[in-house]
């Protein structure tokens, strides 16, 4: 531990007040450290990719892991900090210091992707986030872990839950498995084994910023941003995490601590709001005193001992009283490991495993914690496909009718007179039998038509308002062509064997009535089935966004440890996919009752408002109201999240 700043001297003092990032080779005559060596590393290519250039010694200058050019940062027409230039090594680990509002936090955001800079170039890894803002931030989010002051874990899970979660986030490729042990090997490594299924509300700070800190480690970043990592713990967890911190930088991680004064053994120390940066020239040697670390027991560096075919180069990370730390040239020594080895078929098993508990076991469980705040749509949403279903139960009667109608349109009924012999009708029979244009004749008696006009809405009735039998018998006439309906119907009229009275059944307007109605009343249907869908997408959508905001910290969260697009929404759709399956059951189920009530207990009443609709027709009505749920929760759910996002 340092004494104060007696240690640092300004880097100008050597560099002739050059700021970091610039070329530059300190000849001081003493073993150049990454510290040292900084200056000479080189400036990425112009076209973002991290190029490398021969150092003086004829070794590979590796790329840098950060580096800032001519860095600002304005809120509105506050300035944070104005030209800033800094380069950070592979492997080193840098703090950040100065007072309040000096844009500690700030400039570790912008380096995260957090926020845009203002003016100036930010590089993280080869990458300019200073180009394409947006793109490819959860790739960088996945390979530079942040720890925050206030920690970030989820509420909702425990603490080896937040680590297999962020660690299924980071590489969903990874079985199960070996997620689950590699974090409970973190935990322990934190000294929280024993507190594995406490949630983040159970935990002391302390051991929630170590949980974080874990959290951060164990997804092997290459780069750690820290953020008063020390702040509001006591000294006993303060110094368990700076030792990790240091450690992970020991082993290859570059780690950039945002302090208010200078606690950790780093190389150099930017203050803020100035831009000055300070270098220590009497580091201390490894606490551990050369033993390993505790971040290699947790995450052992694969490949870094050059078995791996890899070409190796030596670092020396920090300056640690001159011991050396051999890592993977090609900046990968953090992330390759046995995954690497698995072969196609089982990554993708695990893919598959893992996308199936990130979208449909959080999604269930998310619908389940949620289901209070999504109780209101699911009534909303189940009362409006309830009205749907029985709008679709009067169209299918309707339809059936319509149906019926028109296929009665080619016959023509003619009423026998009830004194008609049967001489007379056997003759009217045989005339228009005799008739090219006519196809049958069938004879229907008064007790045939009396039965047949049972079965048709508000013909039963008609039977008790007269003494006289109101169904008289008749000859039904099958007409070829609906256009000769006519001239059969005229052909018929005036014989002996005819009702004088009311000859034919033919009406030129009735069928014209028949189809302008049932144009209207699917018009009606219609236009009604667009006003429920309408309602209820509107209920729903409030619903979901009801939801995630309510979610909000959780999914900044989320989307603050890399999720892809598809982690972030899959959730969503699933808890909207359920809501409206779950409303589409309960419409169907109660409209099924109906029916089954209906038939049971009033058939002759249900025959006369609903014709037609029979079991068959019931099964369409409620399976149609499950996929509409379906469709509308999963749509609602889709567009709700996107316009949250937005």
């Amino acid at each position: 531990m340092w004494a104060g700043l007696s240690d640092f001297q300004p880097l100008w003092a050597n560099l002739d007040r050059e700021r970091v990032g610039h070329r530059g080779v300190v000849s001081n005559g003493a073993r150049a450290t990454v510290s040292d060596r900084v200056a000479a590393i080189e400036k990425p290519a112009s076209n973002g990719s991290a190029a490398s250039r021969p150092a003086t010694n004829g070794t590979a200058t590796p790329a840098p892991a950060v580096r800032l050019a001519h860095l600002s940062k304005s809120f509105g027409r506050t300035a944070v900090f104005t030209d800033v230039n800094f380069t950070i090594a592979k492997g080193e680990l840098v703090e950040i210091t100065g007072p309040s509002g000096a844009g500690k936090t700030t400039l570790l955001r912008l380096i995260h992707g957090q926020l845009r800079p203002s003016k100036g170039q930010v590089w993280v890894e080869g990458r300019g986030l200073h180009r394409f803002w947006r793109r490819g931030l959860g790739r960088i989010r996945r390979e530079v872990a942040f720890i925050y002051q206030e920690q970030r874990l989820l509420p909702r899970l425990n603490a080896l839950e937040n680590l297999v979660y962020a660690l299924m986030l980071v590489d969903p490729t990874v079985p199960h498995g070996r997620i689950r042990a590699r974090a409970l090997a973190a935990l322990e490594a934190f000294g929280l084994a024993g507190r594995r299924k406490a949630f983040p509300s159970q935990l002391s700070a302390g051991e929630r910023q170590r949980v974080a800190v874990a959290r951060a480690l164990a997804g092997r970043p290459r780069v750690v941003l820290a953020d008063e990592p020390l702040a509001a713990i006591d000294e006993k967890n303060a110094r368990v995490v700076k030792r990790l911190l240091e450690e992970a930088a020991a082993a290859g991680t570059t780690v950039i601590v945002a302090t208010h004064e200078p606690t950790f053994k780093a190389g150099r120390v930017l203050r803020l709001p100035a831009g000055q940066v300070l270098v220590n020239r009497a580091r201390l040697a490894q606490a551990n005193g050369g033993a390993q670390p505790v971040w290699r027991r947790l995450l052992p560096q694969n490949g870094t001992n050059g078995h791996n075919g890899h070409a190796t180069v030596d670092v020396h990370v920090n300056g640690h009283n001159g011991h050396d730390t051999r890592r993977s040239q090609n900046g990968h020594s953090a992330r390759r490991g046995a995954n690497d080895k698995l072969p196609l078929w089982r990554r993708s098993v695990a893919l598959v495993g893992n996308s199936f508990r990130l979208v449909v076991l959080g999604g269930l469980r998310s619908w389940r914690r949620d289901l209070r705040l999504t109780a209101p749509a699911l009534g909303s949403m189940a009362l409006l496909l309830l009205l749907a279903a029985m709008v679709a139960m009067v169209g299918i009667a309707v339809a059936k009718v319509a149906a019926y109608e028109a296929s009665q349109a080619s016959v023509v009924r003619v009423y026998l007179a009830p004194d008609a012999t049967p001489d007379a009708v056997s003759a009217l029979k045989a005339r228009l039998i005799a008739d090219p244009r006519v196809a049958s004749v069938t004879y229907i008696s008064a007790d045939e038509a009396l039965k047949e006009a049972q079965s048709h809405p508000g013909l039963a009735s008609l039977g008790s308002l007269s003494s006289s039998h109101p169904f008289p018998a008749s000859l039904d006439v099958s007409v070829r062509s609906v256009n000769q309906v006519a001239s059969i119907a005229a052909l018929a009229t005036g014989d002996s064997a005819v009702d004088p009275t009311y000859p034919t059944s033919y009406d030129p307007d009735m069928y014209s009535r028949l189809r302008h109605i049932a144009l209207v009343l699917g018009g009606i249907g219609a236009g009604l089935l667009v006003i429920f869908a309408i309602v209820a997408y509107a209920v729903s959508a409030n619903s979901v966004r009801g939801v995630a905001a309510a979610r909000k910290e959780e999914v900044t969260i989320t989307r603050l440890l890399g999720a892809r697009g598809w982690m972030l929404r899959g959730p969503f759709v699933v808890e909207g996919l359920m809501t409206g399956a779950l409303a589409g059951a309960l419409a169907g189920a109660i409209a099924g009752a109906f029916w089954l009530l209906a038939t049971r207990f009033a058939a002759a009443t249900y025959a006369q408002v609903l014709p037609g609709v029979d079991l068959t027709a019931m099964r369409y009505v409620v399976a149609a109201a499950i996929v509409a749920g379906v469709l509308l929760g999963t749509l609602t759910a889709t567009m709700g999240f996107r316009r949250f996002r937005v």
